[in-house]
């Protein structure tokens, strides 16, 4: 077969192409240090990448979840340790020392700085956390407690120490607010679950929800003080039948209201039987704190998971798109050559002609 000059020329053009578009293709890879910039390079590779990436992002979003929800719950742990601080010191030494024989005389005294304590429980019970009322259960954008007119502990506008309310107040401290944080969200079949619309199952997501009644509320509708020492206080206040106040706010306001009394309408056992209630509200503060350290806990090595898992994914991600740089470098160099070799090639055949041949 006669080779002609004109089919030299193009096999050279066709083949000086090819080691061009691949020293381009090389070059790319080391200047954006990519194996492929483009999916139709390595439709495999940049398939797993896209996989990849997604995964990466994803629990990218869950660790910030964390990090952000670990924060959340330990300022409710900062806000129960308060409550918990403020029983005991109620407990252990105001309510001990305001009943001593030698302190009787000062009992306005500890009737007002047991007031400033039980204003400095409804504070903490009250805190926020990124403008949400972290106490509040599963409404966040209310301040959850107050005091209405009557010197009543309030929560979400319902008398505490109202037993009408019982229900109510119940539903309230039972609330949940989940949050998916990567531990495989999966929804229970509402006929399963007993509910007019299918429920997240609680294995599968994070509980934020907590209600600052597990902390002061002891879940009952009154207490009989003669259940507690034996006999019922004559009270002047609010509660005529003898009741105490089923949370720790409202006896703080009694416990101030009956230190206040006259000498001769003093009731000691009245305020010793509160004392020894306020006891088991710290007991109650504290088992409430325990149970938010250990959802603390718990959040805690969900963040290492995640974070390992960000560090895997990353690891694995790198390996599929960012090239041996080593590697990447010398086959570049090598085409690189090979393409100024080409080129020292064209100049020898382009520049012969026909009158070349001629003798």
């Amino acid at each position: 077969m006669r080779v002609t000059t004109s089919m030299m020329i193009r096999n050279y053009q066709t083949n000086l192409s090819k080691t061009s578009e691949n020293k381009m293709n090389l070059q790319n890879k080391v200047l954006t240090q990519r194996n492929f910039c483009s999916v139709k390079e390595d439709p495999s590779a940049a398939a797993k990448a896209s996989n990849l990436t997604r995964q990466y992002l994803k629990n990218s979003d869950y660790m910030d979840m964390a990090k952000d929800l670990r924060s959340k719950i330990d300022a409710q742990e900062d806000s129960v340790y308060q409550v918990v601080k403020y029983a005991e010191e109620l407990y252990a030494k105001l309510g001990k020392e305001s009943l001593n024989g030698t302190n009787l005389s000062q009992r306005d005294t500890y009737a007002n700085t047991v007031l400033s304590i039980r204003d400095s429980i409804l504070q903490s019970l009250n805190a926020t956390y990124s403008n949400t009322y972290i106490m509040a259960g599963a409404n966040g954008t209310e301040a959850p407690f107050g005091i209405n007119a009557e010197g009543k502990l309030t929560y979400r506008e319902k008398v505490v120490d109202d037993p009408n309310n019982f229900t109510e107040l119940e539903k309230f401290n039972q609330e949940t607010l989940y949050v998916d944080i990567g531990l495989g969200l999966e929804f229970q079949d509402a006929a399963d679950a007993g509910t007019a619309y299918d429920q997240i199952s609680s294995s599968t997501a994070f509980d934020v929800a907590f209600s600052g009644l597990k902390a002061v509320w002891n879940g009952k509708k009154g207490e009989d003080i003669k259940n507690l020492n034996g006999t019922l206080a004559d009270y002047r206040q609010e509660n005529k039948d003898g009741k105490m106040a089923n949370n720790l706010v409202d006896l703080c306001t009694q416990l101030a209201k009956e230190l206040a009394q006259p000498d001769g309408d003093f009731d000691y056992q009245a305020c010793d039987a509160m004392v020894t209630q306020i006891k088991e509200y710290h007991i109650q503060a504290d088992n409430a704190l325990t149970g938010i350290g250990v959802k603390e806990n718990f959040l805690e090595k969900t963040v290492d998971r995640l974070e390992a898992n960000d560090l895997s994914l990353a690891t694995q991600l790198e390996r599929v798109v960012t090239p041996d740089m080593a590697a990447a470098i010398t086959n570049y160099s090598y085409a690189q050559y090979a393409y100024n070799a080409a080129l020292r090639i064209g100049v020898n055949l382009l520049s012969q002609s026909f009158l070349d041949f001629m003798r």
